[in-house]
């Protein structure tokens, strides 16, 4: 491939070259069959200060370029490497308009030549890596990166990225490589000149891929695809039964295989403790504290009891990154430790699967967007390598990710019928141990037909967000933003099959066309009114109105309107649907992709009308239902929300009954060392269940120390906003003097927008990145990687923040928690609890706001320190934790450790000395 290609990496003073935005530094490295043949690197003179966040991400200060030559200095040399070259750049939408508004400046012609993007490039060769950041896929290629955010580095490494992406390009095969060009003209980068010559070569070549099969035109990965349900696992090639017993194993007490690892017993303890619940039939309740290694603790006992008893064990998460974990970390650890094959297997909700025959009738139609485009490239190479058609697998855009849930199965779809489900169930079937998530575990236990094959014995972790993913389940859910973006769908698919000519249908499309403008219509209305009748009924707070109702005590002309309109959106929906019948797949000849996919988009419609007859017009007992409405969003931007008030009868008859051994671990299950609040929840106190707590194995005294400053305003004594006020020069003064990384966490998003609205008035010239959740966009995941690409960075966040996110060593090195996480005093569900609580006699505070504000508690304190080396102070600044008499149940569930009040500038001073 004799092409030459000039892959450029600029650092700059700011993001906007129309802004007045230099470059500081450049670096360039041109590559020729393969190889860097050519390099160039200077810093610049941008003639305009560096802001101090930039100095921070490049080391690069006004001293570094003080001396360096402007940019016009060296155009002429720039210019001349790329002659005749591809501009090659990791996010060209960021390098190019520097480089082309330099070049304008200094008086010469713009780059006018092909350009590539290795991050778009990245996501079609690499389409199943977390993080597309050079940083990432440099580590996942195993690519030396040693001098991140220096231009000359990264330009090297990104040539080294852009050899390994067309090296992965010519390994696929021919089939695939013509789809491909066949898309690459919608892409922003001008890869199909190269698809063109590695076309050209391949096909010199003699066909030689046997890994290959191809189902409707495109290329899969063999095993993936099998219609002879012949097994998919590798045979068994060891001992079915273990060669030795958990007692054995645990008297050996042999060292396990992992790196550096050490003995910690209360992780031995607890594996002792899962065995003897599993094996004499008993239900357990687990506290395993950060650190301890769960995940092992109980993996390892339920792989002995399966095989030995051959019982099959369910284990449940809540996450993808925790089922991940399992697989692909611990895993590989517990097949080394047992000594016996081992089958273990995944099974999710049909809808996490592929549909091989949506996407084959997908693939051909004319794509209106770019998000389409790229994902039907990124699904080619996908399929080339999954073995499970998980659609978890894939990192796709957000733009994509509506797409992709049309792709995958529907809930209504007989699962039996395709491929990657079926093997999936299939290989759950011949499992020891099957690995689920809680919502398909609930769809399991409620459903007529179960598609876990039968268990009796259950593992659920992060079991403190079972009852979360429970309610939500038994709930209803309907808004104006999903209604609408369904119904456009509809309304494209029959504009496409309008355009497409067929007249023999086209009378059918009409009336379908006419009813769904009804539809729409009709359904603008009524959102729009539900919005009038919430903001009426109740003032919005922080911009966002919840406003709680029930069918059986509203009234008014505005509700009777709102239900009149419930009902003519039920039988306008109903009549599409006959209108739309002749159109659907039972009554076509063939399985086309409109046909097909209006099938699903009309069960869906009907899902939607039955939720919202439910939501506005039926009484349900123990539920609670409620409105959401933004104060300043669009005039029918309307949620409507319903969920069960209490669940524990469902758990216990449902669950507990039903198994005989159900085992709920977490490192938040229990409050002040006792388990009360957690047995009632879930409705096991007549269950008798074995309890225990297993302490983190840290050394809490010599790691962590809390303070919590008596100069703060307590939190009932003041306005939000004066409060808002004083926890944001609180951070200031803790973010100038503490640590490089500071996490803040709040309990609401109100108070997270006001301080960091307060926080931006004086920060302007502070050495530090502030990072705010919903105020920046992006999704977790991309703040928390944003957050540790600087030295001294401030994170704010809410909700997600408060568990889940992993942040050893020098990541973090103080917290905050602005206050204490009680639920907002508007939370519809809290409400409906209390008021059932009180109805019954009892104390809504002492009986549910102080247990769930305390195990939140936990969940934010066991951010900070995640490993034996980690070392970090925490800041609590609502004084609660230490003027109110509750404030010692918050203190009590915490680990031993060193406890300072005083004002804020003492503290800071101990900090300091606490720290070195």
């Amino acid at each position: 491939m004799a092409m030459r290609f000039v892959i450029v990496d600029l650092e700059t003073t700011g993001n906007g070259p129309k802004k007045g935005d230099r470059i500081i530094q450049l670096g360039m490295a041109v590559v020729e069959e393969g190889l860097i043949v050519e390099r160039f690197a200077s810093f610049f003179n941008p003639e305009q200060p560096i802001p101090p966040f930039v100095q921070q991400l490049t080391n690069i200060d006004e001293q570094t370029v003080e001396g360096a030559p402007l940019f016009a200095d060296k155009a002429s040399e720039i210019t001349a490497m790329m002659e005749g070259a591809y501009f090659v750049a990791h996010n060209i939408d960021f390098d190019l308009p520097f480089l082309q508004a330099e070049l304008e400046r200094a008086g010469w012609p713009p780059f006018a030549g092909p350009a590539i993007d290795t991050v778009e490039l990245a996501r079609i060769v690499l389409p199943t890596v977390e993080s597309y950041k050079l940083g990432d896929l440099a580590k996942r290629l195993g690519l030396r990166h040693d001098r991140p955010h220096q231009a000359d580095s990264d330009a090297e490494v990104t040539a080294k990225l852009f050899v390994a992406l067309l090296d992965r390009l010519r390994r696929l095969p021919l089939l695939t490589l013509k789809q491909l060009r066949r898309l690459a003209r919608h892409l922003k980068s001008d890869i199909y000149s190269l698809l063109d010559a590695v076309i050209a070569e391949k096909q010199q070549e003699a066909p030689t891929d046997r890994t290959v099969a191809v189902y409707r035109g495109i290329a899969l990965k063999k095993p993936a695809f099998k219609r002879d349900g012949a097994k998919l696992e590798p045979d068994d090639d060891g001992q079915r039964l273990p060669s030795a017993s958990f007692a054995a194993f645990y008297e050996q007490a042999p060292p396990l295989p992992l790196p550096g690892y050490k003995r910690r017993e209360g992780q031995w303890d607890m594996m002792q403790l899962v065995y003897e619940a599993l094996s004499t039939s008993q239900h357990a309740l687990i506290e395993a504290g950060t650190g301890l290694g769960k995940s092992l603790a109980y993996f390892i006992p339920a792989a002995f009891f399966a095989c030995e008893r051959q019982e099959r064990v369910v284990i449940s998460t809540y996450t993808l990154q925790l089922q991940e974990q399992l697989i692909r970390r611990d895993l590989p650890v517990l097949k080394q430790i047992v000594p016996f094959t081992l089958r273990v297997a995944v099974l999710k909700g049909k809808q996490n699967y592929l549909s091989l025959d949506k996407f084959a009738s997908f693939l051909p139609e004319p794509s209106d967007t770019y998000d389409a485009v790229l994902l039907k490239c990124q699904l080619l190479v996908w399929l080339l390598e999954t073995e499970t058609g998980d659609l978890d697998e894939l990192n796709v855009s957000s733009g994509a990710r509506l797409l992709l849930s049309a792709l995958a199965i529907g809930e209504e779809e007989d699962g039996g019928r395709h491929h990657f489900f079926a093997q999936a169930k299939q290989r759950a079937e011949q499992a020891d141990m099957v690995i689920t998530n809680h919502a398909f575990l609930l769809h399991d236990l409620t459903a007529s037909t179960p598609l876990l094959p039968a268990f009796r014995h259950l593992i659920i972790d992060e079991a403190h967000r079972l009852e979360d993913v429970a309610a939500r389940y038994f709930g209803d859910r309907i808004d104006y933003v999903s209604f609408r973006l369904l119904t456009a769908k509809m309304a494209q698919t029959f504009t496409k099959w309008m355009e497409a000519g067929q007249s023999e249908g086209k009378d059918i499309l009409a009336r379908c066309q006419q009813q769904l403008e009804k539809l729409q219509f009709e359904g603008d209305e009524l959102f729009r009114l539900l919005r009038r009748y919430a903001l009426a009924r109740k003032p919005a707070r922080a911009g966002r109105c919840r406003c709680r109702f029930s069918p059986a005590d509203e009234g008014g002309r505005m509700w009777q309107a709102a239900i009149e309109l419930c009902w003519r959106l039920r039988d306008l929906a109903a009549a599409l649907l006959a209108e739309a019948k002749p159109l659907l797949p039972a009554a076509m000849t063939d399985d086309t992709t409109p046909s097909a996919s209006l099938a699903a988009d009309l069960a869906t419609l009907n899902q939607q009308m039955d939720a919202l007859v439910r939501l506005l017009t039926e009484a349900e007992p123990e539920t609670v239902r409620w409105i959401e409405a933004d104060e300043k969003g669009a005039a029918n931007a309307v949620r409507l929300y319903s969920q069960p008030v209490d669940l524990a009868d469902f758990f216990a008859d449902r669950l507990f009954i039903k198994k005989r051994s159900v085992i709920l671990t977490s490192a938040t299950l229990a409050v002040r060392g006792r388990f009360a609040y957690m047995l009632s929840r879930f409705g096991l106190d007549d269950f008798y269940p074995l309890c225990r707590s297993f302490p983190a194995p840290f050394r809490y005294k010599e790691q962590v120390a809390l303070f919590v400053p008596a100069d703060m305003p307590l939190v009932s004594a003041v306005p939000l906003g004066a409060y808002a006020e004083a926890a944001a020069a609180a951070v200031l003064a803790i973010a100038r003097h503490v640590g490089r990384r500071v996490l803040v966490l709040f309990p609401s998003y109100e108070l997270l927008k006001m301080t960091a609205e307060a926080l931006k008035t004086e920060e302007a010239d502070e050495p530090f990145v502030l990072i705010a959740q919903g105020v920046q966009s992006g999704s977790p995941a991309k703040l928390l990687r944003t957050f540790l690409q600087f030295d001294h960075a401030v994170l704010f966040g809410t909700s997600s923040f408060w568990e889940g996110i992993d942040l050893p060593g020098s990541a973090l090195d103080a917290l905050i928690i602005a206050r204490l996480p009680f639920a907002p005093p508007d939370d519809p569900v809290m409400e409906a609890k209390s008021e059932r609580i009180r109805a019954g006699g009892g104390d809504p505070f002492y009986e549910l706001s102080l247990p769930e504000a305390v195990l939140r508690f936990k969940q934010g304190f066991g951010r900070l320190i995640r490993t034996e080396h980690d070392k970090g102070v925490v800041f609590v600044l609502d004084r609660r934790l230490t003027a109110a008499s509750y404030g010692a149940d918050f203190l009590a569930s915490l680990p031993p450790l060193s406890v300072y009040e005083g004002t804020l500038s003492e503290l800071l001073s101990i900090a300091d000395a606490w720290l070195s």
